[in-house]
């Protein structure tokens, strides 16, 4: 079996300059660095769990959009349930309904179709394959049918930072370098290894949650000034040579923004290298466990909806100790 290759090693054959990983795993597949999740790094996985604890990672799905003012997504907002009764001699009970659920307005994974580079998608996917239909590629449902568990590996931003005593603010635009990764996990005792799914705490949701006024609520979202993951490829290579699996983080875009629209970007990398990123994940609990018990590893589970042809889709995600 060859070696994987290192990113120095990928081709580069289009007039971007940028990588891309097309091929690495054949030319059929549909799920990209979630290869690197084997059933063997799975059974490891497990063994983690000691304590039994489950601390659940998403948000609730009126959330962002319900507690913040309409309309500050130009697309997305809160779905609306509706409640159907019925009460009769043979049944009592309830049935309800989702209006205007979009898959990717909270806690979300962006699928390998969410982001092309320009006339295709990952895997040299062509537009006309993007489908709901019986021949879609690379929906969401090939994540949910694939398995999405494996060890979940969180580097807690703000509480590094304060404990090295750098300042650190969500909406500034700060920028998490590979360095910063690597100092934050190194403070926790961990390292990233193959298959890993990696967490990255930044506050967005925490302040999000903890702001009372709805004003400051809706600028935490409009003001879409997010500090983040570097986009560049300083952090593509860092994810792609430790082979991690997924990246998923509790801001609105995962990487610091507004992006750079010309070259490089995390969202690039889902069509470019197959990765798999996740956003507005909720780590809050989690990660205060962390900082009580110094325990920074956790099985991680996602069965994200089964929805053929699926652009994206709440995680449905939690971790176990």
């Amino acid at each position: 079996m060859a070696a994987f290759p290192k990113y120095a090693e990928l081709k580069r054959p289009d007039a971007t300059g940028l990588p891309l990983s097309w091929g690495v795993w054949g030319a059929e597949d549909q799920v990209g660095t979630l290869n690197h999740i084997t059933p063997e790094r799975v059974a490891a996985a497990a063994r983690l769990v000691k304590r039994g604890v489950r601390f659940n990672l998403d948000l609730p799905l009126h959330v962002p959009h319900g507690i913040i003012k309409p309309k500050a997504h130009y697309r997305r907002g809160a779905p609306v349930p509706t409640l159907f009764e019925r009460n009769d001699a043979d049944s009592w009970g309830r049935d309800d309904k989702l209006d205007g659920f979009f898959l990717q307005a909270s806690s979300q994974w962006d699928g390998l179709t969410h982001y092309g580079t320009p006339g295709r998608f990952y895997n040299d996917t062509a537009p006309e394959h993007v489908t709901h239909g019986e021949n879609s590629r690379l929906g969401i449902d090939r994540v949910a049918q694939f398995g999405l568990a494996g060890r979940g590996v969180l580097a807690d931003i703000p509480r590094y930072f304060a404990k090295v005593g750098r300042d650190w603010d969500p909406m500034a635009q700060q920028v998490v370098s590979p360095a910063d990764l690597e100092a934050c996990l190194g403070d926790a005792g961990v390292s990233l290894e193959p298959g890993d799914i990696l967490m990255v705490r930044m506050g967005w949701v925490g302040a999000l949650l903890g702001e009372p006024e709805l004003e400051k609520r809706d600028r935490l979202f409009r003001a879409a000034t997010y500090s983040g993951l570097s986009g560049q490829e300083d952090m593509w290579e860092y994810l792609w040579n430790r082979q991690v699996a997924a990246v998923a983080t509790d801001t609105v875009t995962v990487e610091v923004w507004p992006r750079a629209v010309d070259g490089c970007s995390m969202h690039l990398a889902i069509a470019r290298l197959g990765l798999t990123i996740g956003e507005m994940f909720d780590f809050e609990a989690l990660a205060a466990d962390s900082a009580a018990t110094g325990e920074y590893l956790a099985l991680f589970t996602s069965s994200p909806l089964n929805l053929r042809g699926g652009v994206g889709s709440p995680p449905n995600a939690m971790v176990l100790r």
